[in-house]
């Protein structure tokens, strides 16, 4: 079995020639998936294109939710099938709900985001496996015009 270096990658063991964290094929394309979806496109800088469209849309007024979130779904789509090889019949479902952070002051809660639940599946390429992601963010509150 082939293993693989951990993210974040641990500068200061291989510096001082000790062992780094190992993970499985599974984890690792787990945490490369988490990397792209929470990367700035142009933020690494030896691949422009690596990281993830949906950064632009934080903020965002939106007319219409499920074209809001089938925009969504596409750009991470493209983002995660450009950068992330070892998967092929990549398919992505989102769900949307709203979250209240709970950091209180004078019993009124400080922030309101939405929270997006991002399952993502898919096959191994060369093990013709299964493949499973969930992950959530939260976004900056959405306008809906």
């Amino acid at each position: 079995m082939r293993y693989y270096y951990t993210i974040p990658l641990d500068t200061k063991s291989l510096t001082e020639k000790k062992p780094h964290k190992l993970c499985d094929l599974k984890d690792s394309i787990r945490m490369n998936i988490n990397l792209i979806i929470k990367t700035h496109f142009n933020e690494y800088r030896f691949n422009r294109e690596y990281g993830c469209f949906i950064w632009n849309k934080d903020y965002s007024t939106i007319t219409n939710v499920a074209d809001w979130k089938d925009e969504l779904k596409s750009l991470m789509l493209q983002s995660i099938e450009l950068n992330e090889p070892r998967l092929k019949n990549i398919k992505i479902n989102l769900d949307m709900e709203e979250a209240e952070i709970m950091e209180k002051y004078r019993d009124q809660p400080l922030k309101l985001k939405k929270k997006i639940n991002i399952m993502i599946s898919g096959i191994i390429r060369h093990l013709n496996e299964p493949f499973e992601h969930y992950e959530f963010l939260f976004f900056s509150p959405l306008s809906v015009g």
